[in-house]
Parts: C-alpha cells; structure tokens; sequence
C-alpha cells in the first residue's frame, strides 16, 4: 500500500465507485469523497464504502457557513464512519472552532482539513473577488489559524513548504491538484508533481483523473514510484 496516495471519486456512478475501491483499497491511503458522490447517494453511499473496509475517507464537503450551522451539520454525520473532513478556511476561526466541537462530538471524531485556497484559483481570480493578498499571503494567514485550532491543511504541493514551516512537523497536509509530468491540467491552475509534493512537505497527494483513465492499479503504481524516486 502507498500509504501517501488518497484517491479522488468524483463520480455519480455507485458501481463504478465499488468497483474502483474493491481494486485500489490495499494500494492507496484512503479515498476521498466529494459533493458529486455525496449529493448523488448522501450518507447511505458512505455506508456502503464502509462495508467494503475504507473507514478513513476524506470526507470532501468543504463547508462554509454560520458557525452554528457547520456545527449541526457535521453533528447529523454521526452515523458514518470517517476520517477526515474539509472545511473553508475563509469560513473564520469561530466556525472552525464550532466544528471541532463538533468532530470530537461525533462517533468518528474525524480530523479537520482547512481548505486554504481552491487549486483552481490564482492571484487575478483573488483580485476579481476583491482580494488584493496574493495566494501565498492567504494561505499562510489561513495556515496560522488552521494551527491554531490544530487543523490540518488543504494546499498545493506549491504552497506546501511554507505551509509545513507554519504549522509545523505534525499537522498534516493534504495537496490536490496533483499532475504528473504529462498530464493535462485541466481546470487547475497551481498544479504540482507527486515527487514534488511530498519533497516539498505534503503527507498525501489527492489525485482522481490521472490515477482513473486508464488502467488504474499500474497508474497507482506510477505514482508511487515516482514518490520514491
């Protein structure tokens, strides 16, 4: 098993999503679990992947909301069992606060992931909403109040080294956004290599398409080699 691998499904296909697993899971570090999956088949399909033996799953809602909402939301998952969840930093340090509360409320007790900044974004994007921090100057100031609520970090491998001086040795740190050398972009702007991420202090890279099209396991293998290079 590649212990630094979480795979992204990103599908409204239940089967495909069993089968996928049913072939990956003793190679990858868990899966991650996005709003298409979730909205599609909502906690009974977490409950099915339960049953196929993945109970860390990276729970990707990215919430943001009134600190008393993102409260109530994570406590109606307590019937699921998961690892991890993402939150938006940009939500503020009382939500994060409330949502702690939460996640050590529930029978999971999973681990916030404060998602600092999306991969797809870059400076113009920011500046078009009205923010004239650079991306690096936002994910270090989300990075800080991640570590003070003891989250852990949702990055590029780009950002990554910066982020690990932040918060320091144990936090982890989880990169999406991850390409090999000739893969396609697509709508990802701060894209980075598995080798890259990991070197540059990530503890998992998030990866979907690149791992998906094609054949899966010797893609997973690709990736790892890579990693130990």
């Amino acid at each position: 098993m590649n212990n630094k691998i979480i795979l992204a499904l990103d599908t409204n296909n239940l089967e495909e999503a069993v089968n996928i697993i049913k072939k990956i899971k003793n190679k990858v570090f868990t899966v991650k679990i996005g709003l298409e999956f979730f909205n599609s088949f909502g906690k009974e399909g977490i409950k099915k992947i339960n049953t196929l033996g993945i109970t860390n799953l990276l729970l990707d809602l990215k919430l943001k909301d009134i600190p008393q909402t993102v409260y109530k939301a994570i406590k109606a998952l307590n019937d699921i069992e998961f690892g991890f969840i993402t939150i938006h930093g940009q939500g503020g340090k009382k939500m994060l606060e409330k949502a702690e509360e939460a996640c050590n409320e529930i029978k999971s007790k999973p681990k916030i992931m404060l998602v600092t900044i999306l991969t797809a974004l870059n400076d113009d994007d920011l500046k078009i909403m009205g923010n004239n921090n650079s991306v690096i100057q936002q994910v270090e100031s989300l990075s800080k109040m991640a570590k003070s609520v003891n989250a852990g970090i949702i990055c590029s491998g780009q950002e990554a080294k910066i982020v690990r001086k932040i918060i320091g040795p144990t936090l982890p740190i989880f990169t999406p956004g991850i390409r090999m050398n000739d893969d396609n972009k697509n709508d990802q702007q701060r894209v980075c290599t598995p080798y890259e991420s990991i070197k540059n202090g990530a503890d998992k890279v998030i990866m979907g398409r690149s791992l998906i099209k094609g054949n899966i396991e010797e893609n997973i293998d690709k990736v790892s080699n890579s990693i130990k290079e």
